[in-house]
C-alpha cells in the first residue's frame, strides 16, 4: 500500500527524522498554505532537499505550480479542486509524467477529478481528522462503496487513496479495501 506525507509544521517538528523513516516509493505533498509566499518557498526547499537525499521519494506541491516547478517537484496537489476552473489545466504546460494528485470532499470533485484522469485521488475525510476536527468524515463503508465500484468499473477513478484520520489501529480496516494507497499526518508521527 502506497504512502502519501502531508506536511503540517505544527504537528510535525522533525521533518529530517519523518522522512528519513517513510516507507519506500513514499510521496510528500507540501502543503503549509498559511505561510508567506517566502517562508512557503523556503520551507518546499527544505522538504525537497530531505527528500532527495532519498532516490525513492516523489514531491508534490498543493496549489502552487510556479513553486512545483521552481523545487522540480513531481507533481501538484489541490485540495479544493471543485473551486478550480478546469482552463487552468489547458492553459499551463506540464512536463512529462508530472502527477497530478487531488483530494475529493464531494461527488462533484470526483468527478471532475476523473475527467482530468488524475494520478492521485484522495478521498477525505475518511475517519476523524485531528486537522479537520469539524469536518464530517466519509467513514469506512462509504470509502469500501467508492472503491468496489471504482475496481468493478475497471478503476475509471483510477488511484483511490484514504485521507483523513488515519493511524496505525485503523489502516488494517484500509488494507482490506481496493485502494492504491494512504495519506496522512499523524500516522507518521511515531515511524
Amino acid at each position: 500500500m502506497n504512502t502519501v506525507l502531508f506536511t503540517d509544521r505544527k504537528k510535525i517538528s522533525n521533518f529530517e527524522k519523518v522522512i528519513k523513516n517513510l516507507p519506500k516509493n513514499s510521496a510528500i505533498i507540501i502543503r503549509e498554505y498559511d505561510l508567506a509566499k517566502k517562508d512557503r518557498k523556503d520551507f518546499a526547499k527544505k522538504i525537497s532537499t530531505l527528500a532527495r537525499v532519498r532516490n525513492d521519494l516523489k514531491i508534490l506541491v498543493g496549489k502552487d505550480f510556479a513553486l512545483a516547478k521552481e523545487i522540480k517537484a513531481d507533481g501538484i496537489h489541490f485540495s479544493d479542486f471543485d473551486k478550480l476552473p478546469l482552463q487552468f489545466f489547458k492553459k499551463n504546460s506540464f512536463p512529462k509524467n508530472f502527477i497530478f494528485s487531488f483530494s475529493c470532499h464531494n461527488l462533484r470533485s470526483l468527478f471532475k477529478s476523473i475527467k482530468l484522469r488524475a494520478d492521485m485521488i484522495f478521498i477525505s475525510p475518511i475517519f476523524p481528522s485531528s486537522s479537520h476536527i469539524d469536518a464530517k468524515n466519509l467513514g469506512i463503508m462509504n470509502l469500501a462503496k467508492i472503491a468496489v465500484q471504482n475496481k468493478k468499473q475497471n478503476y475509471l477513478f483510477g488511484n483511490l487513496y484514504a485521507l483523513g484520520g488515519i493511524k496505525k489501529e485503523n489502516l488494517k480496516m484500509l488494507k482490506k479495501l481496493p485502494i492504491k494507497g494512504f495519506g496522512a499526518i499523524d500516522y507518521f508521527l511515531n515511524l
